[in-house]
C-alpha cells in the first residue's frame, strides 16, 4: 500500500513541513502539500498530516475544519511540528488525531510503516495518541542526524511567500544553549547545538531555489551559535552569499551576548546588514526574570558596536512580562530612546505551552500578569505598553517617524491584535489546564 499523505501547513511551505514531505515521500507515501484548506485535495488522501507551530493553530477554524472532515471520512490525523511538545494539549483539542513528536528524520520513517499497514503505533517511538479515554506516549525520539541535507519535497512558487522579507527561513543549526523562560527551541531541539555541514546546506537552498525561492533568511534562534568557531560562521554566510547573492540572504536572529567584530563584519559583507537581536527589556530585574542571560550594559555595547559598524539594528523587545511594573517599562522606554535603533519590533508576553512563561502565567496571581490587568486606552495593560513602546520608539529610531494619525492608527491596530492573539491563548490554556490538561509537560531530547 503507497498511503496518499495531504501536509497541510497553514499560512507558509515552513522548512520543517518540506522537511516532512521529503521524509514520508522517501519513505514509500505519495504526498501533496498545501498551505491553505483544500477540502478538495482532502478527498483524495488516505491520511492528513498537519504542521503546527503555533498555539493559535489549535484554535485555528480552517485547521479544524480540515481535521472534522479528515475524521468524518476516516482518514487517520496525524499532527507534528512544535504544537507536538506538549502532546496532551494537542489531543485536548483534536482527540482523534496521533501527535507525531520531535524530529521528522528519526519519527517519520516509522509512522509511514504503520501508515502502510506494515506497523502498530505501539512499535513507533515518539508518537501519542488516545486509547480508551487514556493518552499513550511512546517517549520521545532520539536527535536527527545533522550529517548530510535533510530529505525535501519543495511545493512551486516559493517566491510568492513573505516570511518579515524572506521567501523562506532555511535551517543551520538545531538546539540553542540558552534558557529563555518565553522560548520553545531548547526544550524542542535540546541545548545541544547540532549543525549541518556547508555543503549540505547549500545543496538544501539548490532545491528551495529550484522551487522558486529567492530570498533566504537563517533561522536556529541564534545564528552565531553554528559551528566550531567564528571562522565556521564566516564561511558559511560566505558560501551562502555566493549561492544567492548578499541581498538575498539576512541573518537577523541573534543575541546581543553572542555578538564580536568577526561576526558583525560577516553579516555586513555577506548579508543585506542587519540584525534584529531579542533586547526584550530595559530593566535587568525584567532580564533575569527571563533569564536572558544579558544585562543592559550587555546590550548597549553590542547596539553600540554594530552600528559603529554600519550594521542596522532593529529591536525586538518583550512587554508584560508577568511581574512587569510601571518603573520596569519606564526603564524600557528610556533605553528604547538611548539606542536609537534603526527599527523596532515590539511582541506582549506569549504563554508557548511547556515552557516556564507559561508555567507563570498559569500560576502566577493574575494582578501580577499585565495581559490580565486591565488597561486605560486598550483592553489590557499589556496591549497599553506595547502601543506606548512603538509610539515611543518610532519617535526615536535612528531615522524617526512622524507620529501621524495613520501611524498612531497602525500602532495601535498591531498592539490590539497582538492583544487578542494573547488573550485567546491564555484563555485557551487556563481552560485547558483547569480541566486536568498537561499544558507545562512535554520533556524533549
Amino acid at each position: 500500500m503507497r498511503p496518499r499523505v495531504l501536509i497541510y501547513s497553514p499560512d507558509y511551505h515552513t522548512l520543517g513541513s518540506m522537511i516532512a514531505a521529503g521524509v514520508l515521500s522517501k519513505s514509500g507515501c505519495k504526498v501533496k502539500q498545501t498551505r491553505e484548506p483544500d477540502t478538495a485535495a482532502l478527498a483524495k488522501a488516505d491520511v492528513l498530516a498537519l504542521s503546527l507551530y503555533s498555539t493559535l493553530h489549535l484554535m485555528d477554524e480552517n485547521v479544524r475544519s480540515m481535521v472534522e472532515t479528515a475524521v468524518d471520512r476516516g482518514l487517520t490525523v496525524l499532527i507534528g511540528g512544535p504544537v507536538s511538545h506538549v502532546p496532551d494539549l494537542v489531543l485536548h483539542a483534536f482527540p482523534d488525531a496521533v501527535v507525531v513528536k520531535g524530529e521528522a528524520e528519526t519519527v517519520l520513517p516509522e509512522v509511514a510503516q504503520v501508515l502502510k499497514e506494515e506497523a502498530d503505533w505501539d512499535d513507533v517511538t515518539g508518537v501519542a495518541y488516545r486509547h480508551d479515554d487514556e493518552t499513550v506516549d511512546t517517549g520521545w525520539p532520539p536527535p536527527a542526524d545533522l550529517d548530510g541535507p535533510s530529505p525535501l519535497r519543495v511545493p512551486k512558487r516559493l517566491h510568492e511567500q513573505d516570511i518579515r522579507g524572506a521567501n523562506v527561513y532555511i535551517e543551520t543549526h538545531r538546539g540553542c544553549p540558552g534558557a529563555c523562560t518565553f522560548c520553545q527551541v531548547p526544550e524542542f531541539f535540546g541545548r545541544r547545538v547540532r549543525w549541518k555541514p556547508v555543503e549540505a546546506i547549500l545543496e538544501e537552498v539548490k532545491a528551495l531555489m529550484r522551487g522558486g525561492a529567492r530570498r533566504f533568511a537563517v533561522a536556529g534562534g541564534t545564528v552565531t551559535t553554528y559551528g566550531d568557531s567564528d571562522e565556521d560562521f564566516v564561511e558559511l554566510l560566505r558560501e551562502l552569499s555566493n549561492l544567492v547573492g548578499r541581498e538575498n540572504l539576512a541573518a537577523p536572529d541573534v543575541r546581543v551576548d553572542l555578538l564580536n567584530e568577526t561576526l558583525l563584519e560577516a553579516i555586513l559583507r555577506y548579508t543585506i546588514g542587519w540584525i534584529f537581536p531579542g533586547i526584550e527589556s530595559g530593566s535587568d530585574r525584567v532580564l533575569k526574570a527571563m533569564r536572558k542571560g544579558i544585562n543592559v550594559d550587555t546590550i548597549r555595547d553590542a547596539v553600540w558596536t554594530a552600528k559603529t559598524m554600519g550594521v542596522k539594528v532593529a529591536g525586538s523587545f518583550i512587554v508584560g512580562y508577568p511581574g512587569e511594573t510601571e518603573e520596569d517599562f519606564e526603564m524600557t522606554e528610556e533605553l528604547v530612546m538611548e539606542l536609537q535603533l534603526d527599527d523596532i519590533f515590539v511582541n506582549i508576553a506569549e504563554p508557548i505551552p511547556g515552557t516556564e512563561l507559561c508555567r507563570e502565567i498559569l500560576e502566577r496571581d493574575p494582578e501580577e500578569i499585565p495581559i490580565l490587568r486591565p488597561g486605560d486606552t486598550l483592553e489590557t495593560e499589556a496591549g497599553d505598553r506595547s502601543l506606548q513602546l512603538q509610539l515611543t520608539g518610532f519617535s526615536s529610531l535612528s531615522r524617526p517617524i512622524p507620529l501621524t494619525d495613520d501611524v498612531f492608527a497602525s500602532a495601535e491596530e498591531q498592539a490590539r491584535k497582538d492583544e487578542r492573539k494573547v488573550l485567546r491563548i491564555v484563555k485557551f490554556l487556563k481552560e485547558a489546564h483547569e480541566r486536568g490538561v498537561d499544558v507545562l509537560g512535554g520533556s524533549g531530547p
